[in-house]
């Protein structure tokens, strides 16, 4: 039981140590991912695309998921995830706001570096690659099938091949010379890069479907399944290829759900008995052999689950209700290469798990749904408030405990959904506001005292599309100034005032100028009658509670009708300190707003907010959007220097709505409400040392009986130099060793070998470095310290096929060490006691048996003294 116990205690060290800054704080009851695909080496290891640009991965067969990829732009959708031949690198699709980023990445696996991207003939059209096929693991064989859009509704297919990474792309398909009959799907015969299969779906000239295969790099085609209906899904058998399945697409009416088996590579097709249970769309929309016994097969289609144990010549079929939230329109269906019982299927409906082969399924918990917006709340316990599917979810972030109200189905279509905001100074208070939909349904403003539970309906200007603030009077606990928008061309101003929760009062106040209200500040005092409002491109204020109004833009260098102040905030411990954030960047008063001046330079901000822990410390950030990315900045000295925290440091996160700050001394835990990730809570550490943010690892390692030091930074701009130190006593470091910074933006690996390690390790025992980070300004910080021992031991070969070797070196005392093998989930396969010698030893541990996978070689040196050491079988 000790052994178990340990090991569990370091399998979670193990996987924790790789984790990112980042935090998902929704719940798991409304997240999804798409596109699953099993790792075809680790059993436990699997990835899958977020709704957006993220592909993620979980080793523990998803129950936990980190981002494993981020696409370079928030706002662009990624899909068909694939793992190349080889498993060394990966492809997907990508449709962008900017066409010219538009097309299929090959990248490789291990550095993320992409090694391809594929832009197709007809991209300037607007072309977005349909599906694909790749036959190397080098990605240069590959056929792409593109659509596009010729006008506002005819969609145009053309199919192209290359053999040469793209650099000569020939077009094998045209829907205008084929009866304007569109693709669904592309592919290669696995044996064969010449044989390419095009399964056709509907045309608009009386001509449907079929399946069109070439033996000549598509010069030439014959058809096959000609008037059996449109196909997509297919399926070779990975222990004969000539052998595959071939589903049906949607056809409305065209032609029966069917499934068609070849076992000659396409020259003759028989249609296989299959019933299916009848649902609207009515079509096959994946395929699946089980990696672990070939005569198992699944079929996913819109509203059942069918399964095969006789290679696909009989089936059954499991059948799930219309709008069953376990099931509906199966995207993805994986099966454990160890463990046929063990399924993932990911649908419309919530992802599940099945441990009985399909019998009974559980919802796998995920947090990354669509946070439409989220909200922060003050009190003695921290209460985290998101909104989705039209209602909202309230959590305590204390206790993990959440409960959700008003949520709609998920396949609920024209959702109306709700904007969430917390008043930070009421514990429990928060809003809720919905905009109206500019036809029947008329915007409503609620608020809750009792952290959403209940809600009471409070007047709202009816026909308003949006909301721009809602600002608590500080002299009053009931008396909020809030703003409408309508379709972001114009706005309304109320005082809203509900001391009579029964007989609440909005009272319009007539505003003089002209602009879009964004934001607002009531000081203490004067009864509640000082407003500051930001307006378009200026600060205004008031005096007499809205009757008159006089500008505050003396040094806010705007261009009126082209820049615009998007938030404006005061510093709690100084409130005639405040801040605004805008177009041109963030600008500061320090008189109450008769003089600003330019404090960052940055462009298009959306959010600044002043730290409510530390007096001087602010924070700015953008918000999403068609070309711009999610990025911060913090200041430590009232804004006099500035730091950023980059696009590429928060993983390329989409954010266009609404991001919050919890603040402390030296650190701040910022929310974003991302529309893929759920809620995201992303760690900013050492806001005193800002040069540790370049800084993403820093690890020692002992090579040839040398110490080896390496350290791997992100986007040092700003950055001048690394002086790598050592000490023998961890107190007293000496320089060694200074590298330049590259200053610029980008991921960036550095290395030192200390030949003078041995001779140090040998008359000290340990050796400590540190890294020390100095900015152009000569300020610095330094990294956490690695220490180093002669006193070490490695593993190899890694990957491992027949053996794994164990070496140790540097033993002064001859020992007793035992060797635990294990699994990721824990499974014991072998324990064994070796006799250690004095100086260098290698034990050989054969693994032959071992199935593939990933495994853990425990090795206990003494009691309660385990190192530990990941590798792979084959």
């Amino acid at each position: 039981m000790r052994k178990i116990l340990l090991f569990n205690l370091f399998l979670l060290l193990f996987f924790s140590s790789s984790a990112q800054q980042f935090s998902y704080e929704a719940t798991g009851d409304h997240g999804k991912l798409w596109n699953l695909v099993q790792d075809p080496v680790v059993p436990e290891r699997l990835y899958a695309i977020s709704l957006i640009n993220h592909i993620m991965v979980s080793n523990d067969r998803g129950k936990n998921w980190e981002i494993f990829y981020s696409f370079e732009n928030s706002a662009t959708q990624l899909s068909s995830f694939k793992l190349l031949p080889g498993n060394k690198s990966f492809a997907f699709t990508a449709r962008a706001p900017d066409m010219s980023m538009n097309g299929l990445y090959v990248v490789d696996l291990e550095t993320k570096a992409t090694i391809r991207h594929y832009i197709t003939p007809d991209q300037y059209l607007g072309a977005w690659v349909a599906s694909y096929d790749i036959y190397d693991g080098e990605g240069k064989t590959a056929v792409l099938n593109t659509e596009y859009m010729e006008g506002f509704s005819l969609v145009i297919t053309e199919v192209y091949f290359t053999k040469d990474g793209g650099e000569n792309m020939s077009g094998i398909y045209y829907s205008r010379e084929n009866q304007s009959v569109h693709v669904n799907n592309s592919f290669f015969h696995p044996d064969d890069p010449k044989k390419i299969y095009l399964a056709r779906s509907l045309g608009s000239e009386g001509v449907n479907g079929g399946l069109l295969i070439s033996s000549d790099e598509g010069n030439t085609w014959r058809e096959e399944l000609a008037g059996k209906g449109t196909f997509s899904a297919f399926a070779f058998n990975p222990s004969n290829h000539k052998e595959f399945f071939i589903g049906s697409f949607i056809n409305f009416g065209a032609g029966p759900e069917a499934l068609f088996h070849t076992l000659d590579s396409g020259k003759t097709f028989e249609q296989v008995p299959v019933t299916f249970t009848d649902q609207t769309l009515n079509n096959i929309v994946q395929i699946v052999y089980d990696p672990g016994n070939n005569k198992n097969l699944w079929m996913t289609d819109e509203n059942e689950i069918l399964k095969s144990t006789d290679g696909g010549a009989h089936w059954t079929s499991t059948t799930f209700q219309p709008r069953s939230p376990v099931y509906y329109y199966g995207t993805s269906l994986v099966i454990n290469p160890k463990n046929s019982n063990d399924l993932l299927v990911f649908s419309d409906a919530w992802p599940q798990h099945s441990t009985d082969g399909g019998k009974t399924f559980n919802q796998l918990k995920l947090p990354f749904c669509v946070a439409s917006s989220m909200a922060l709340g003050n009190g003695s316990k921290p209460q985290l408030y998101y909104s989705i599917l039209g209602g909202y979810v309230s959590k305590n972030l204390s206790t993990g405990k959440s409960a959700d109200y008003n949520i709609q189905p998920y396949d609920m279509v024209n959702v109306q959904e709700m904007q969430v905001i917390a008043d930070t100074t009421v514990p429990g208070r928060i809003f809720l506001f919905r905009a109206s939909d500019g036809f029947s349904n008329p915007a409503e403003l609620f608020y809750s005292d009792d952290l959403g539970v209940t809600l009471k309906q409070l007047p709202a200007d009816e026909f308003a599309t949006g909301l721009g603030f809602i600002q608590r009077d500080p002299n009053n606990k009931d008396r909020y100034w809030v703003s409408y928008s309508f379709y972001s061309s114009f706005s309304t101003l109320f005082r809203l005032d509900f001391n009579d929760p029964a007989n609440p009062e909005a009272i319009a106040v007539p505003i003089t100028f002209d602009g879009v209200l964004t934001a607002a500040f009531v000081p203490h005092g004067n009864n509640g009658q000082t407003l500051y409002l930001s307006a378009g491109s200026k600060v205004y204020a008031s005096q007499d509670g809205g009757v008159t109004w006089g500008e505050k833009i003396q040094g806010l260098e705007l261009t009126n009708g082209y820049d615009m102040v998007w938030d404006l905030k005061a510093n709690p411990f100084d409130e005639k300190t405040m801040a605004v954030a805008t177009t041109q960047g963030v600008f500061q008063t320090t008189d109450g707003g008769d003089q600003w001046t330019l404090s960052l330079p940055a462009t298009d901000l959306k959010q600044v907010t002043y730290s409510n822990a530390v007096n001087g410390h602010i924070f700015a950030a953008s918000l999403s959007s068609n070309y711009s990315d999610t990025r911060l900045a913090f200041s430590t000295n009232k804004g006099a220097k500035w730091s950023n925290v980059s696009a590429d440091m928060l993983a390329y996160i989409s954010c266009n709505s609404t991001i919050a700050f919890k603040c402390y001394e030296n650190s701040a835990d910022i929310y974003f409400a991302t529309p893929d990730l759920g809620v995201v809570k992303y760690q900013l550490h050492n806001l005193l040392s800002p040069q540790l943010l370049f800084l993403t690892s820093f690890t020692g390692s002992l090579q040839r009986g040398n110490a080896f030091l390496e350290w791997r930074t992100r986007n040092e701009e700003g950055l001048s130099h690394y002086e790598l130190e050592r000490s023998t006593n961890n107190k007293d470091f000496s320089l060694i060793n200074t590298q330049q910074a590259t200053n610029s933006n980008g991921s960036f690996y550095y290395k030192y070998e200390d030949q003078e390690f041995p001779a140090l390790a040998a008359q000290f025992g340990n050796v400590y470095y540190r890294l020390k980070l100095v900015s152009e300004d000569n300020n610095f910080a330094y990294s956490d310290t690695v220490k180093l021992t002669a006193r070490d031991m490695y593993i190899y070969p890694v990957p491992a096929t027949d053996v794994i070797n164990l070496h140790v070196q540097g033993v002064t005392q001859a020992a007793k060490y035992r060797i635990l093998l294990v699994d990721v989930s824990g499974r014991q396969y072998s324990i064994q006691q070796y006799d250690v010698p004095t100086g260098q030893t290698t034990i050989t541990m054969p693994v032959t048996r071992l199935g593939s996978g990933m495994y853990i070689m425990l090795v206990e040196t003494r009691p309660g003294d385990i190192r530990k050491f990941k590798f792979i079988k084959l």
